[in-house]
């Protein structure tokens, strides 16, 4: 009996840990096969010592494992992952086993049977979650309340398949299986329901801002193209206050006068002109809305920012919205980093180089033993709670691009995000 438990343990090892690396991209090295086989030697040992309460070593499965996987790759959907992939090993296992009794299949056709159905499984939740990934983000609530169907589906799970029964005990298992695989269904079929109306409320949501956002350029254009005329119509004004200066030959005067009065009250004006004649030569209106509402949102706070696209960009290999998504993700970190420092300063640069395109946003940074790595955890934050998703949620979106490559490094007190985007788009992602 032993010997059986630590059979299954090995094999319940490649298919659940298998399963999550294959799901979560997590890359296999020699640390983490070490803890993974600890972890499930210890889960093995307890079923074996408790062969009659399987609950307990189900329920210290999910525990450990989740929490390691957790440590692994700092997402908490690891625990949905995780109790999804049980799910399928007991329909695998359940329908596996009423067919090698039905039928009087040998041992190793069960083992297939079994491998068989949870790679497949496997394969299409990874593609239906590459579908969706990218296009509705979770909030913490929505997550936990996932997390709870899943737990409350397990429950489920495990009372019907393991009810004890005296007689006819696989009838029994075949009816619940039945009656499992409806209900697993009808769940998937709703679940893909409801995710497909979040997308379509998403996508609506998302176009209603980049018209607000283009609707912001466009009232920006028409301020600064008022400041400018006023600037002209005051020209000739200006140029006479010099002239007392000029016939007195007071050049100590002229100078203060015209450092204090005259640049000091059109400056912001020339500043303005500058940055949106930049972003003239970017011809992608859903980012012209989008940083022209950033630039003003910085110019509000008070916030220097200099924008620099020395050529013209008319399109970019990404998908519009997931670049607007990240860009913005990363220009609202910029600012609000900003905003406690005394001399902030706030740079963003387009730049075609090599056939690609590379994108530059550095900020000043008051502490520059700043941790790259914790940062990108998943719900990190020095802003407080329900805060954190932000640069978690770009890496993900750019990690699906292979074309694309995003550096980010602390240097002499700069926090400095540079995005290269190569050739043409490759992603297999959700497009325009």
């Amino acid at each position: 009996m032993t010997t059986l438990f630590f059979l299954f343990g090995l094999f319940n090892f490649f298919i659940i840990y298998g399963s999550l690396f294959y799901i979560m991209n997590l890359q296999l090295t020699i640390k983490r096969l070490i803890l993974c086989l600890v972890v499930n030697t210890f889960v093995t040992v307890l079923a074996a010592i408790y062969p009659q309460s399987l609950w307990l070593s189900m329920v210290v499965s999910v525990v450990l494992i989740g929490g390691l996987f957790f440590l692994f790759s700092r997402q908490q959907m690891v625990f949905f992952h995780l109790l999804f992939i049980h799910l399928c090993s007991i329909l695998a296992e359940y329908t596996a086993l009423f067919l090698v009794y039905t039928f009087h299949l040998s041992l190793v056709t069960h083992i297939g049977l079994i491998v068989v159905q949870i790679a497949a499984i496997v394969v299409v939740y990874k593609k239906f979650l590459t579908h969706y990934e990218h296009r509705i983000i979770l909030s913490k609530s929505s997550q936990l309340v996932l997390l709870l169907v899943a737990v409350s589906t397990s429950i489920v799970f495990y009372v019907l398949v393991f009810l004890p029964a005296e007689k006819d005990d696989i009838q029994i298992s075949a009816t619940n299986l039945v009656i499992l695989l409806f209900y697993f269904v009808i769940m998937i079929s709703l679940t893909r329901i409801v995710l497909h109306t979040m997308v379509k409320d998403q996508d609506i949501n998302e176009k209603l801002i980049e018209q607000q956002q283009f609707t912001q350029y466009m009232k920006s254009l028409e301020q600064v193209n008022r400041d400018m005329q006023i600037f002209r119509h005051d020209h000739a004004n200006i140029l006479l206050s010099l002239r007392g200066y000029i016939e007195n030959e007071d050049v100590t005067g002229l100078r203060k006068y015209f450092e204090e009065q005259i640049i000091k009250a059109e400056q912001r004006t020339l500043f303005k002109n500058q940055l949106f004649s930049q972003l003239d030569r970017l011809q992608i209106i859903e980012l012209k809305g989008l940083i022209s509402t950033k630039l003003l949102l910085a110019d509000e706070s008070s916030i220097p920012i200099s924008v620099e696209v020395p050529d013209v960009i008319e399109d970019i290999s990404m998908n519009r919205l997931h670049l607007s998504r990240v860009l913005g993700i990363l220009l609202d970190n910029a600012i609000e980093a900003s905003t406690a420092l005394d001399s902030p300063q706030i740079n963003l640069a387009f730049l075609s180089v090599n056939n690609q395109v590379v994108i530059v946003i550095e900020n000043r940074l008051s502490d520059s033993e700043m941790n790259i790595q914790q940062i990108f955890a998943e719900w990190y934050s020095t802003k407080g709670e329900d805060r954190g998703m932000g640069l978690s949620s770009a890496r993900k979106i750019l990690s699906d691009y292979p074309n694309i490559t995003w550096n980010t490094r602390v240097e002499n007190q700069w926090f400095i995000h540079e995005i290269m985007i190569a050739g043409r788009d490759m992603s297999a992602g959700y497009h325009m």
